[in-house]
């Protein structure tokens, strides 16, 4: 593959990643992009943090020298009156907080769409309101700008290396051009599903190795004010996913995840058994994501499927209890009455219990089995009630073979001991 000429491919690749986060980051992380570029921008910027009862003496950042206050402005959804309630706190706080001492203020802003059409103009009239203050505004654009004005070092320090680039390309020995090596067939879109702890990159791709992760990581980082929200926004991203991935090579996917196991769970649901699908786990000894061991295999033991036909309507629980033992108790709690209730376990059940892929293609075969036998001896079920303590993968592949067109709503719970009952309900698959 020829590397054409006119653009910087490292560049252009570092871009992208750099758009994307722009588009996913949350308030919070926006800021800490924004204060990350600055940083290595100009060593003397000042990262301002909140503290005790006096804020943030409403500046984000700033460089006391020249006495250039910022402030990051990074919402959710964008409205008019919103943006003009924020400019005209935090400008009219930081002359007051600031004082003579500030002689330059800048609006640094990340919207999707640019700003409304009078948000110029309040600016403008806040020049007029301050003439001794220089009156700025900055934009994703305008950050990328400087962040392209950096050295690779430090735009690798921000973005991290482009991954997968060094598959594709290649420094010739004399190290003055750049050319393609094979094409790379064994690449995955990685999703990174960390909600509960942050991921580490490196560790992603050590684990993936010697497979290459395909184009930016695609990250799941919902927020936890509402379950409900919390699997809408699964659904739109993976949906928006398979729909980019529509007219290219088919989706295969890599995923890493520690989060709520019912989250876990529907990312299954949505990627379906039918799309290649690779499943990592931290594992707690090694604090590694690659399997210590790809061959063992268990012997899963299934209890309470019925043995005759059940022509009445009902309601079923299944309990797997492959990382802790699930008490019986505490499922009654929620579903007293239901005359079928299924266990899937192990000999011993416990934190340390999963260090084979095999044993993630075992359980899968087993649970497909129980929900087919579902199906069969209970044709009227209402529900499936599915209680988890299981590792990331196997929640994951669990979600898989959950077919919403065969399979009645399946009801997931988040087991929290403090709480009474212990298990609540958090959404349903259908």
């Amino acid at each position: 593959m020829a590397v054409p000429s006119g653009f910087d491919p490292i560049t252009l690749n570092q871009w992208l990643w750099f758009k994307y986060r722009c588009q996913e980051s949350s308030p919070t992380e926006f800021q800490r992009l924004f204060e990350d570029v600055m940083k290595r921008y100009k060593p003397e910027f000042m990262q301002i943090k909140p503290y005790g009862n006096i804020g943030d003496r409403k500046a984000d950042g700033l460089f006391r020298a020249e006495g250039a206050v910022f402030q990051v402005y990074s919402p959710d959804e964008l409205t008019q009156a919103n943006v003009v309630k924020k400019i005209d706190e935090d400008l009219d706080g930081a002359v007051s907080e600031w004082g003579d001492d500030i002689k330059s203020w800048t609006f640094v802003y990340n919207v999707r769409r640019g700003l409304p059409p009078d948000i110029p103009m309040i600016l403008n009239g806040k020049q007029r309101q301050y003439p001794h203050i220089a009156i700025k505004d900055l934009s994703n654009d305008g950050l990328w700008e400087i962040l392209r004005a950096l050295t690779p070092q430090q735009r690798a320090e921000i973005l991290g290396a482009p991954i997968g680039y060094e598959k594709y390309f290649i420094r010739s020995e004399k190290g003055d051009s750049l050319h393609s090596t094979e094409e790379n067939n064994d690449s995955w879109i990685v999703i990174i599903q960390d909600i509960i702890n942050p991921i580490d990159i490196p560790a992603v791709i050590g684990a993936l190795k010697p497979s290459t992760i395909f184009g930016a990581p695609i990250y799941l980082r919902p927020s936890m004010d509402s379950w409900n929200d919390a699997a809408i926004y699964q659904r739109a991203i993976i949906f928006d996913l398979f729909e980019k991935c529509r007219n290219s090579n088919p989706a295969r996917f890599a995923v890493f995840s520690i989060a709520p196991i019912p989250l876990i769970a529907q990312l299954g649901f949505l990627l379906t058994y039918s799309v290649p699908t690779r499943y990592f786990k931290l594992h707690i000894d090694s604090q590694s994501w690659s399997w210590p061991n790809e061959s063992i295999e268990s012997q899963f033991i299934v209890s309470g499927i019925p043995v005759e036909l059940t022509p009445s309507k009902c309601d079923v629980i299944i309990r797997v209890s492959l990382s802790d033992k699930i008490s019986k108790l505490d499922t009654d709690e929620i579903i007293p009455d239901s005359p079928v209730q299924i266990d899937i376990t192990v000999d011993n059940p416990g934190l340390t219990w999963i260090r084979s892929l095999g044993q993630v293609t075992e359980f899968a075969r087993v649970f497909r089995e129980v929900l087919t036998e579902i199906r069969r001896k209970i044709p009227d079920c209402q529900s499936i009630h599915l209680f988890m303590a299981v590792p990331a993968p196997i929640a994951l592949v669990a979600g898989q073979q959950i077919n919403p067109r065969m399979n009645p709503p399946v009801r997931l719970y988040e087991y929290a001991r403090n709480q009474k009952p212990r298990y609540q309900y958090a959404f349903s698959l259908e």
